[in-house]
């Protein structure tokens, strides 16, 4: 048993600290992991302060930004210097 105050006491802390840590380090592969198993292909993470801790919120984005648009068509010019 730890000695409240003692070195003892603050090993404790630091350890369970650090399993805490690596348990949250898990838990974010494991759901990314799951993510990507699910079919997403492109996933984007932001860390928020203004969120509840231990929430995770999904926003969608359909369709890819490039799909014809005058780069991915090829018809972007560059006047002068045709």
């Amino acid at each position: 048993m730890a000695e409240i105050g003692g070195l003892e006491d603050m090993d404790e802390l630091a350890a369970a600290k650090k399993r805490q840590q690596e348990a949250e380090i898990d838990d974010i592969i494991n759901m990314l992991d799951a993510k990507t198993q699910g079919g997403v292909s492109r996933i984007k993470v932001n860390v928020s302060e203004e969120q509840k801790a231990g929430t995770v919120s999904t926003e969608y984005h359909h369709g890819r930004c490039d799909v014809g648009s005058p780069w991915a068509k090829g018809s972007v010019r560059n006047f002068g210097c045709d």
